[in-house]
């Protein structure tokens, strides 16, 4: 069976708490789950190239989540790419999407060398890319925005990212059987975060996961997540 190698290029929260950048993986150096404008220095600093980044799954439009979609296409411009490139998001992805590029850097995609193809996601959908095959579930965030859980599974295994949420239906329906957890944890005191008794429970509903906890405040942890991984800036983990 195939390896699941997660590659974190941020693990901090909108404020960058204790320096870190903000929250983003890749899974496999080939899919990214969540774009924030900390990108491009994270992936230098790791040893990767932009153009070996196939898809770009985003979870909600928050900047530290969304807002390093103009410098991914910038790099391409300018780093030659010419591997086509698929932006799965929440409904308007394409049209935010373009917004967003058109205020960062007019005119970086015009004459591109490559397609650029937008995938809205909605609560149960299901798509697939290749390899990899992506559920995603609505989960419970901020009123303003719909916001997304994601399972992406490659060769029977699977790999389940939290995004931004609280305790939900959501999120407690997609994580049963993952090999793999990537949750949030924003401890306590933020109604629109887990934390870290949400994410106890959780896991308790991904019973034999690997859990990794990202997106942190820089909190100390009641229990100092016990059983648990705690992501750093490029840290790698292969399981």
């Amino acid at each position: 069976m195939s390896k699941l190698d997660l590659l974190f290029l941020g693990s901090g929260n909108a404020f960058a708490a204790q320096g870190r950048a903000f929250s983003s993986f890749l899974l496999n150096e080939r899919y990214l789950f969540d774009c924030g404008p900390t990108l491009l220095q994270q992936l230098v600093r790791a040893g990767v190239s932009s153009n070996d980044i196939e898809a770009v799954f985003i979870t909600h439009f928050h900047a530290d989540h969304f807002f390093g979609l103009p410098f991914l296409f910038l790099d391409a411009k300018y780093g030659g790419r010419t591997k086509d490139l698929t932006i799965f998001g929440p409904p308007a992805i394409e049209a935010k999407a373009r917004s967003l590029i058109e205020i960062g850097f007019p005119g970086v995609v015009d004459a591109a060398n490559y397609t650029r193809r937008y995938v809205e996601v909605r609560d149960g959908s299901r798509d697939t890319l290749g390899e990899l095959s992506l559920a995603a579930v609505r989960v419970k965030h901020v009123n303003e925005l719909e916001s997304f859980a994601f399972r992406a599974e490659i060769d029977g295994r699977s790999v389940v990212y939290s995004g931004d949420t609280t305790l939900c239906d959501g999120l407690l329906r997609i994580v049963p059987g993952a090999d793999v957890l990537v949750t949030e944890c924003s401890c306590d005191n933020v109604a629109v975060h887990l934390s870290h008794r949400d994410v106890e429970e959780v896991v308790r509903h991904a019973a034999g996961a690997k859990v990794i906890v990202t997106h942190l405040d820089g909190r100390d942890h009641p229990t100092n997540f016990a059983g648990m991984t705690v992501a750093e800036d490029l840290a790698r983990f292969s399981f």
